[in-house]
């Protein structure tokens, strides 16, 4: 976090403290703009979040994920991950919700549509699902990973 600047007297402080509130009141800024939050500071708690989630820790990358989101609710990958860690925790409507604002934030990610497709499956949601899978394969090129996996599901999918 920054530090306060010993520049200003308290009062500058505590007044330039107030305005970046009230803008975050107003939805002009994030709490990552009131606080003074690096990217490095955030993606390192990401990080963490990353290896709990892989360490099969879901609750406390679900909570980590939850505060960097609502720390910087503008960027895209920590909606996708939250995406992820609600589907792991059983909680598919979150899921659902978090990659609906992930690809609100930037509709051309590829994954966060095959993310949102493997919800929308969960949820017995075929037919949106193939049209996300559609629309990742679309995305991302024809050699990419994500292409692969959205085509092999896309054809799995219309043998059922």
């Amino acid at each position: 976090m920054a530090a306060p600047d010993s520049k200003n007297p308290p009062q500058q402080d505590e007044a330039r403290l107030t305005a970046m509130v009230q803008r975050w009141a107003d939805g002009k800024a994030t709490l990552r703009d009131v606080r003074g939050y690096s990217d490095e500071e955030l993606y390192a708690i990401a990080k963490t979040a990353y290896l709990f989630f892989h360490q099969g820790r879901v609750a406390e990358a679900r909570t980590l994920f939850q505060g960097l989101y609502a720390i910087n609710p503008a960027d895209p990958y920590f909606a996708k991950a939250l995406g992820v860690v609600e589907m792991a925790a059983g909680n598919a409507q979150g899921a659902l919700a978090a990659y609906d604002v992930a690809l609100k934030l930037d509709g051309r990610d590829a994954q966060a549509y095959v993310g949102r497709a493997e919800v929308r499956l969960a949820m017995g949601q075929k037919a949106p699902a193939v049209e996300d899978l559609r629309r990742a394969a679309s995305l991302a090129p024809e050699d990419d990973p994500v292409t692969r996996k959205a085509n092999a599901m896309i054809e799995a999918l219309a043998r059922r």
